[in-house]
């Protein structure tokens, strides 16, 4: 031990960090924060398992391509953060952290995650956004406690059928891969009040109409020609993005969301919009941009809270002239 630590401070000297971490051994011994973002680290030594008292650990925006297996040592680790380094892989030891609750991984090289990380039963929020994963074990169902998950712009095609146990995630993003379809037990998750799936090739869709706690839907930028699932359902959503699609028009049960805010149908092939859409009485913006609307449902003049109407790139649309709009373009 005292060699590790000799190790360590020795460490810390030739890196110029000694403003940042005291060299004193009583010190050492005692820190339970360590932020170490910006320092321009390329390599953490194998001493650094010294620290056992931390409880917050920061290594983001550094040039770390691993990090050491000491890591592991850390027993009383409960926040570790490595966002935005050139991590190609996460020692097996990570598994030993069984007190850790954050980790992000954002913007690192990672192709896979170790089967270890999914022993980590205390997470509850997990990042590994803009990464490289090619695919997920279905262990991730051992992470029962997870409020916050984090995949977007990776290289999945496809996830394990590994929610259906998540009954506290209420943040889910898996936008930007290369999904073609997704598994049922996404229609498992009780508490989900936020679901970001744009940007993949989803042609359909597993029943959402168990998410009656969702406030935002993002399905943008697939492949959907229908919603396939009773929208009206999902009774507290106030924001549903559609834009970049394929759809030819939109069920009428979408009217009959008394909450939502915000609807952006964009870039689609939508030919009329419900006749009932001045049942959105909430409604603050509509955005249908880029379709194929010959004329608005006169309905559209109840819209007494929409503020901001996009009907750009349609066929002649007219501006509704007893709404108090602050934007309309034309």
């Amino acid at each position: 031990m005292d060699n590790d630590i000799e190790n360590f401070i020795r460490w810390v000297k030739s890196s110029g960090l000694t403003s940042t971490i005291s060299t004193h051994i009583d010190d050492i011994n005692m820190m339970t924060h360590l932020d170490l973002s910006k320092k321009k680290i390329r390599e953490l030594p194998e001493s650094f398992g010294v620290l056992k008292n931390l409880t917050v650990l920061k290594l983001s925006n550094n040039r770390l391509k691993k990090l050491p297996h000491s890591i592991g040592q850390l027993k009383n680790l409960k926040n570790l953060q490595c966002e935005n380094n050139l991590l190609e892989e996460i020692p097996s030891s990570i598994g030993d952290l069984s007190k850790l609750m954050i980790l992000n991984l954002n913007g690192n090289r990672l192709k896979t995650l170790p089967e270890e990380i999914y022993k980590l039963t205390n997470l509850t929020r997990l990042t590994i956004a803009a990464n490289k994963l090619e695919s997920l074990s279905i262990g991730l169902e051992k992470l029962t406690k997870l409020l916050y998950l984090s995949l977007d712009t990776n290289e999945l095609d496809e996830l394990p059928d590994a929610f259906s146990k998540m009954n506290s995630l209420y943040y889910l993003d898996i936008s930007y891969n290369n999904l073609s379809f997704l598994p049922k037990s996404i229609s498992e998750i009780d508490e989900l009040e936020t679901l970001l799936l744009e940007g993949n090739h989803l042609q359909n869709l597993p029943s959402l109409e168990s998410h009656d706690m969702l406030i935002k839907l993002d399905l943008s930028d697939n492949s959907l020609s229908s919603l396939d699932f009773n929208v009206s359902k999902l009774e507290d959503l106030k924001i549903l993005i559609l834009d970049n699609n394929e759809l030819t028009g939109l069920p009428d049960e979408v009217c009959s969301l008394k909450n939502l805010t915000n609807l952006s149908v964009s870039a689609n092939c939508l030919e009329k919009l419900p006749e009932n859409i001045g049942d959105l009485q909430k409604l603050e913006e509509l955005d249908v941009e880029d379709n194929n609307l010959d004329s608005l449902p006169s309905s559209i003049e109840n819209l007494k809270n929409l503020k901001n109407l996009y009907i750009q790139n349609n066929n002649n649309l007219e501006r509704p002239k007893t709404l108090d709009l602050e934007f309309c373009d034309m």
